[in-house]
């Protein structure tokens, strides 16, 4: 097997992927018991678990599947049962956090290895990786990997991909243009045509986190969309909130029937009293809170930014 590994397209990408080995370490450390780590770690896989639905039973099978009793082979199984999953689906926690030793379950490896059962396929990777002669499975990863330009165009597509309602993403991207010259930075901001929430958070360092009181923003003009408004205001903002939570009432989807991406935002979430949720998590992440409800009837203190003065 050939592969060019001095290319700066593979040079950038397995930089990438040593990141995000850090932020999934993080998020594994953290999956025992943060469902939001969980799904963190979902999202920013990239094996067959990336697209699951988010569930109970998911994430329960996560929890179990890396921190419960057993063999590896018979959770591996065992995960694959619960979820209807292929056998090696499950090799994802455990190529991140050892990746000299297990391969990860991605598509780029998948068209190589067309066994998936679980023994065939980790010991075929394994006899890939011996071939290329490369350290590891991340850099085997790097090299399998296809997709974008060379260089900094690569960084611009990505950065271009990001979602505002998946921010998680960014992550990974915000340490590598940190890395660039100065010249490099301002090649890929002159290119750039994502969010200014997104681009914001490639240029400033947060102060503070935001909660959203996202059902008070979308009954004052009676539009859903004012949340992505929202979110512009404050990426002009000198001091920059991130990351930002996001908390529905429950019956907000009686309100609002259509379906909407964010309803499946990052940190959504959909409580009664919204109130409720939305002082927890400013209390717990000390994040300031944008709302026209003063919250006087809950006793407490909060940095609240008035709702109304974002639409001035």
């Amino acid at each position: 097997m050939q592969l060019n590994v001095y290319d700066p397209s593979f040079l950038t990408r397995l930089r990438i992927l040593q990141i995000k080995r850090k932020n999934q370490l993080e998020y594994l450390r953290r999956l025992r018991d943060e469902d939001g780590a969980a799904i963190l770690f979902l999202q920013n896989s990239l094996g067959p678990i990336k697209s699951a639905q988010a569930s109970e039973k998911l994430l329960k099978s996560l929890r179990s599947l890396v921190y419960g009793p057993g063999t590896m082979i018979d959770k591996l199984r065992n995960f694959a049962k619960i979820n209807d999953s292929i056998e090696i689906a499950g090799l994802e926690p455990f190529f991140w956090l050892r990746p000299k030793r297990f391969p990860p379950p991605s598509y780029e490896l998948m068209e190589l290895i067309n066994d998936r059962d679980i023994l065939n396929f980790v010991k075929r990777a394994r006899q890939l990786l011996s071939e290329s002669k490369l350290e590891d499975f991340l850099e085997l990863q790097a090299a399998l990997m296809r997709g974008g330009n060379e260089g900094l165009d690569w960084l611009v597509e990505q950065i271009n991909s990001v979602r505002i309602t998946h921010m998680s993403e960014l992550e990974t991207l915000v340490e590598l243009f940190r890395e660039l010259d100065e010249f490099s930075k301002a090649d890929v901001l002159s290119r750039l045509k994502c969010h200014v929430y997104v681009k914001a958070a490639l240029l400033k360092r947060p102060v503070r986190a935001v909660v959203l009181d996202g059902s008070n923003i979308a009954r004052l003009r009676g539009k859903l969309s004012d949340i992505d408004f929202v979110l512009e205001r404050l990426a002009n903002f000198e001091e920059f909130y991130y990351p930002y939570y996001l908390v529905f009432d429950r019956n907000i989807k009686y309100i609002f029937t259509e379906e909407n991406e964010w309803f499946y935002a990052e940190r959504t979430y959909f409580h009664s009293p919204a109130d409720e949720l939305i002082i927890s998590i400013a209390l717990e992440k000390n994040a300031v809170v944008v709302s026209n409800d003063k919250f006087e009837e809950w006793n407490c203190k909060i940095e609240r930014l008035d709702l109304r003065r974002l639409f001035e």
